[in-house]
């Protein structure tokens, strides 16, 4: 750190030499810097590049100019990288726009732009970069300096010992360290928000704390958190209820027959028959939920693709591989609150059905298709005074094609291979870099007829939509 601050007020003396006329004091100041910023400028512009020594002149030329136009202060290490990633960005513009010999190029493939320029990459690209500057941030500090002063600045062991003030063998430990921490938190970040919220569910359970990679993976997912937060108040909430209900439906979760608790009155029987609601083919899914199975009456009208007719009215029996788990939720002014329903053995979530009295919406990590519970956020709707809302999922088993759309539309079924989406959405084009016309999401089943272009595969979805994607998305 020392020999930090000494670097720094060196670099400031030789900045005010050069702005009073000295001109061999921006020669030390090329000298000093040169090679470390040749460095930086190889790692811009990839592996085998000619031109880093090339970009470092035309930086030190800008780098000059500058600094003789006015007396600002600069910080200067950091000034002459930002304005050697600049020049590095400007070549690698020039690359790609220079003119290729059309009868050079083999079937025009020069004159395409490359996959990194594409604007899906360059978002993912400028995602990863402020995901990894988030992750630097949240280093120890001295992992974070060694590591930085190691990869970008390309300083030896023995200097960043001397640096720090400890061993060389303590500054390999710490950018060991400093890697795998990277590595980790990145991983959490990948991590399924289902899984997470499993391992949640099953530590407030069992009254531990979760795993470390959970909560990782808290501190990059604000949904996952609100969730935790909503765990919390799940005693809260239990306490409201009364004892012999809760009895009687355990009961019924237990042995599946409510109807033989030998208690009497209407206030049994009423219980009795909630706990038997709760008890369909899946076994227990919690208190309070209920489920209706194939062939009893729908508690609500429903539309959705997932139904065979499109459609379920109220009180029609409810279609062979589905079912409809629904929950009330009460809503209070400490904010939305979250509701997971979770579908029966062998089904998956096919469709909210909505919220009687408020808004619904997925939560992020819930899947249509592929997800085996719903995670739901409830919000009143603005000006309305109603203290409760009825959540309702429609669940569904899918076809051996993986689909829970009901019947096949025209045109999944002829030809072709059926593919599922490897990625949590992406966009369907009417042809390939053309417009959007619709869009496909994880684990939804796709049927491909062996057109393909340049990265590009024409599918039809399980919901009757054609158009192009890039082969990356199917698999």
């Amino acid at each position: 750190m020392l020999e930090l601050r000494r670097q720094t007020a060196d670099d400031q003396a030789l900045i005010d030499a050069f702005r009073d006329g000295d001109d061999a004091a921006f020669a030390r100041i090329h000298e000093r810097h040169h090679a470390a910023l040749e460095r930086y400028a190889r790692k811009v512009l990839g592996r085998g590049s000619e031109h880093a020594e090339d970009v470092v002149q035309e930086a030190m030329l800008r780098a000059s100019r500058a600094l003789r136009r006015d007396d600002r202060h600069i910080e200067l290490r950091p000034w002459l990288y930002r304005l050697t990633r600049n020049c590095a960005l400007d070549e690698l513009a020039r690359v790609r726009t220079d003119s290729v010999n059309v009868d050079d190029a083999e079937e025009w493939g020069a004159l395409r732009a490359p996959a990194a320029s594409e604007p899906d990459a360059v978002v993912e690209s400028r995602g990863n970069v402020r995901d990894l500057l988030g992750d630097l941030a949240g280093l120890p500090a001295q992992q974070r300096h060694a590591l930085l002063r190691r990869e970008v600045d390309g300083v030896s062991h023995a200097a960043l010992a001397d640096e720090l003030g400890v061993s060389p063998q303590a500054t390999k430990n710490l950018v060991h360290r400093a890697r795998t921490n990277l590595v980790k938190q990145r991983d959490a970040r990948s991590s399924d928000c289902e899984a997470v919220r499993g391992d949640l569910l099953e530590a407030h359970d069992e009254g531990r704390r979760a795993s470390a990679a959970t909560y990782r993976h808290l501190t990059t997912c604000a949904d996952c958190r609100h969730f935790r937060a909503g765990l919390r108040a799940t005693r809260r909430a239990a306490a409201i209820l009364m004892p012999m209900p809760l009895m009687v439906v355990a009961v019924g979760l237990l042995t599946g027959k409510a109807a033989a608790v030998t208690a009497k009155g209407a206030m049994v029987k009423s219980a009795a028959t909630a706990a038997a609601g709760v008890a369909v083919t899946a076994g227990a899914v919690g208190v309070g939920v209920q489920v209706f199975g194939p062939g009893e009456p729908a508690p609500q009208s429903a539309t959705s693709r997932a139904l065979p007719a499109g459609e379920l009215a109220k009180g029609k029996q409810v279609p062979a591989g589905t079912a409809m788990v629904r929950k009330t939720v009460a809503l209070g002014r400490s904010g939305a609150p979250t509701v997971t329903l979770p579908c029966p053995a062998g089904t998956r979530v096919a469709d909210l059905i909505g919220a009687r009295g408020a808004s619904a919406s997925y939560v992020r990590g819930t899947v249509v298709g592929v997800s085996h519970s719903a995670t739901v956020l409830v919000q009143p709707r603005p000006g309305s005074q109603t203290t409760s809302a009825v959540v309702t999922v429609l669940c569904k088993r899918p076809d051996r094609t993986g689909s829970i759309v009901a019947g096949r539309p025209q045109g999944h079924a002829a030809g072709g291979v059926t593919l599922h989406v490897k990625v949590r959405s992406a966009e369907l084009f009417q042809r390939p870099g053309g417009a959007a016309v619709g869009s496909v999401r994880l684990g939804q089943p796709v049927r491909t007829g062996g057109a393909a272009r340049h990265g590009w595969r024409k599918v039809t979805t399980d919901t009757g939509e054609t158009g192009w994607v890039r082969t990356r998305v199917v698999g």
